[in-house]
């Protein structure tokens, strides 16, 4: 008979396969259309200086605004209920004490989306583009920040980082590339002592944001018109906070059923 542990761990593989094998749903003609012309008038400098502001806003979030972004939650706090609940799972794993760790993972979700949704459309409105980044990705990394907690990791270590960096790249890649980019963070999560050049990660995880944001970002620089813009923030949020938790709990499934060989 399965336990609470191999079911949880089955369904996990179910979604993954959905979110690996899923088609990209189209839009309508119209949207995609408008989009297309407006990409063929944004200049190659504006589309250069959208991957140059990424780029730079991550470093400025890894090296300053770590501490800025501890302010809003309690790293410590988050820590400790995931030992908690995890000593739950460890005696009685049962899929009540899974959830709660689960539910963990998912406690400043809504703050944060409504966070996003509010500066990117505010900044819309007025037609800020570009200085929108750094607020924007902040929010994204601190929804980060509180998935890895909630699974105790530290996401202050830079291999921690890389895998942040390639969830990203993973859950806004395009079809053909899905597979591969998420073969990359399972490689994270499978070899410990596996290489990569930071910087690189970085430049990867920039351009894909550019590009998966360029028409958006290019829109809310226009007032008015800039609020369709600022509402593709919470879109990317959302979507690349589901696929952490999909691949944090399967990390965590990962890691129990490996225990629980080793004790039997």
């Amino acid at each position: 008979m399965k336990n609470a542990i191999q079911k949880e761990w089955e369904k996990v593989l179910r979604q993954e396969q959905r979110f690996l094998h899923a088609s990209r749903k189209k839009s309508p003609e119209w949207t995609q259309t408008m989009g297309t012309k407006i990409e063929e008038k944004i200049p190659d400098i504006v589309v250069e200086k959208l991957q140059q502001a990424f780029d730079k806003a991550f470093y400025v979030v890894f090296e300053k605004g770590e501490a800025i972004v501890e302010k809003t939650f309690s790293k410590e706090n988050l820590h400790l209920e995931f030992e908690v609940n995890d000593y739950r799972v460890e005696k009685s794993p049962t899929r009540r004490s899974l959830r709660k760790v689960e539910g963990l993972s998912k406690k400043g979700n809504l703050r944060n989306l409504c966070l996003t949704t509010v500066e990117g459309v505010g900044l819309g409105v007025v037609g800020v583009g570009l200085p929108d980044i750094p607020l924007f990705l902040a929010v994204l990394m601190k929804g980060l920040y509180e998935m890895a907690a909630s699974y105790g990791y530290d996401y202050s270590e830079e291999r921690e980082r890389v895998f942040l960096l390639r969830l990203i790249q993973a859950a806004l890649a395009e079809e053909d590339m899905r597979v591969a980019a998420d073969q990359a963070v399972e490689q994270c999560m499978n070899e410990p002592q596996m290489s990569y050049i930071f910087t690189d990660e970085i430049s990867k995880t920039a351009k894909t944001l550019s590009i998966t944001m360029l028409v958006a970002k290019f829109i809310q620089g226009l007032p008015l018109v800039g609020v369709a813009g600022g509402i593709v923030n919470p879109i990317i949020y959302q979507k690349v906070q589901k696929y952490a938790a999909l691949k944090y709990k399967k990390r965590y499934l990962k890691q129990r059923m490996r225990i629980r060989l080793e004790e039997s």
